[in-house]
């Protein structure tokens, strides 16, 4: 089951940044026994600046993210998720803690690949 995902995050605890702007990601690795614990904190250039994207960014902002299989953002915007869903990586919408959701995806996870607690 060891995973990774990727929260879009101002203070590493809320999921408070809109994929786009977010210039930093942390890292959450999912253990094999459902314990997790914050890996690492990645940047990134921020690919939206005032309602203009650029293209470039945001390929390496996906690009940085293409070793998580879920990406948790406050809001993604369809372009982004459509680059995302590309490489595999589902984008999901949250405004909970980093903690809270996590636990959501990891019973996610599990039903949709049919584990056992």
């Amino acid at each position: 089951m060891a995973f990774l995902i990727a929260a879009a995050s101002s203070n590493g605890k809320t999921i408070d940044r809109h994929f786009g702007h977010s210039d930093i990601f942390y890292i959450v690795a999912v253990k094999d026994d459902g314990s997790y614990e914050i890996k690492e904190k990645r940047e990134v250039q921020s690919p939206c600046n005032h309602g203009s994207h650029d293209d470039n960014a945001m390929q390496q902002a996906v690009s940085t993210l293409t070793d998580c299989r879920y990406v948790l953002a406050e809001a993604v915007g369809r372009g982004a998720a459509a680059q995302l869903e590309v490489k595999g990586i589902t984008p999901l919408e949250s405004d909970e803690s980093i903690d809270t959701a996590v636990k959501q995806i990891i019973v996610y996870d599990n039903r949709l690949h049919r584990r056992k607690k």
